[in-house]
């Protein structure tokens, strides 16, 4: 359960990052004309890529019984 619980913050992660790089090259030089390439969600991309690093680290390092 533990690996599955790592994969899925990890995924948060990197779909967060991904779309954060798409957004911001998207405001650059304006591919798409996609909602969810605009900039007021940037701050939802940038929330999954924090969520899930955090979620991470918080599986990976927490304390086990007995020790």
């Amino acid at each position: 359960m533990e690996t599955f619980s790592k994969g899925v913050a990890l995924f948060f992660f990197a779909a967060g990052i991904i779309l954060l790089f798409l957004t911001l090259l998207n405001y650059g030089i304006g591919f798409a004309t996609a909602n969810w390439l605009n900039p007021p969600f940037w701050r939802l991309y940038l929330f999954l890529a924090v969520a899930g690093i955090l979620a991470y680290i918080l599986i990976r390092f927490r304390r086990r019984e007995g020790q």
